[in-house]
């Protein structure tokens, strides 16, 4: 059985198997922005007022990080 990477909030679920291998910015509930590069996504969010989490999803061949 397959898992799938998810992020759970108080209001939905949301699943990460789309950027699997990609850096992630997470605010407000929802992922605001995703790029193959940390340097590219950080210029992408760079003109966001609040600070986001920032993460990199494993890819489909790497396990999930603990």
């Amino acid at each position: 059985m397959k898992k799938s990477l998810i992020i759970k909030n108080h209001k939905k679920v949301i699943s990460l198997d789309k950027y699997a291998g990609h850096w992630v910015a997470f605010a407000h509930g929802k992922i605001i922005a995703h790029q193959n590069t940390l340097g590219k996504l950080m210029k992408k969010v760079e003109k966001v007022k609040t600070k986001p989490s920032v993460f990199l999803v494993p890819g489909k061949s790497e396990g999930p990080y603990i």
